[in-house]
This record gives C-alpha cells, structure tokens and sequence, in this order.
C-alpha cells in the first residue's frame, strides 16, 4: 500500500469521526420525566391501580419508553392523547377493535394501518400494533390471556 492510500484512508475515516460527532452532539434530546395527557371517553383513570376490568380485549399504550395501565375495550369510545409539542393522535375504540383516527404527524402513516381487531392480528402487516413513529406512540391489542399475564408480571 501506498503511503498516498493510506493518507486518503486515514482522512476518510477522519471525516466519519467528525460527522458521527457532530451528529451526536446537535441530536435533539428526549424528554422522559413527563407522560403526555392522556382523555379516554369510556374508561376509568389510566392511573388508577387494581384489577383490569372485564373484557375480552385490552389496548395498551406505549409513549417513549413508558406503558399505561391497560384500557379494556368493552365499547365504543374515543382516546385523546396530548402531548407537550402540540402532538395529538385521535384512537377511536370499539369492543374488540382499535384504530387510529387522526394525527398531527407529518405522514399519517399510523392511519393508513387501518382497523386493528383481535380476527385480523394474524393477518395484518403490523399484526397486533399501531404505530405513529413521529410522536413515538403504539397501541397493542392484547387477548384477555396476554393482558392477565402482563397484570401478574414475571
């Protein structure tokens, strides 16, 4: 190898260490001291600890790295979820069914992934998810049997 090949090497992999650096140091932070606000029409409060309701189906909400307490979806009803940037996404529930109504993200890709139900988790893309990347939220449908199992922890 030349010393000229070596130069342009060593210069090449000096600019990746610079532009990693650079990335990492103007990569905008997270907040995760706070949850976003969270209305639900037809559930008691999210915070609220003891016995999961009686249902066949559960959502479970995910924000960040942080899980609600689990909606059981006996009925119509609507979630709101806030969150501090003006962020808000809309899930119109159903028994047994979820799906995300509208969003203020960018792509609304969330939306597109339609209705979500425990007969078509096995069939779905995203099988018993919801995601909207641009506010970090997913929604899981979970059977009563995997949302007694979570209740009861490992």
């Amino acid at each position: 190898m030349k010393r000229r090949d070596l130069v342009i090497i060593l210069g090449v992999v000096g600019a990746a260490l610079i532009l990693l650096l650079l990335g990492q140091l103007t990569k905008p932070r997270v907040d995760l001291t706070g949850r976003p606000s969270l209305t639900i029409t037809n559930a008691a409060d999210l915070d609220a600890a003891g016995p999961l309701a009686e249902a066949d189906s559960y959502l479970r909400i995910k924000q960040g790295e942080q899980y609600y307490h689990l909606v059981p979806l006996n009925g119509p009803g609507e979630i709101i979820i806030r969150q501090d940037k003006g962020q808000e996404n809309i899930i119109h529930i159903d028994k047994n069914a979820v799906v995300m109504h509208s969003a203020n993200c960018p792509n609304h890709d969330c939306m597109r992934q339609g209705v979500m139900t425990l007969e078509n988790i096995g069939f779905r893309v995203y099988q018993s998810w919801i995601t909207c990347l641009p506010h970090q939220l997913s929604l899981e449908l979970l059977p009563r049997e995997q949302a007694l199992l979570l209740e009861e922890g490992p």
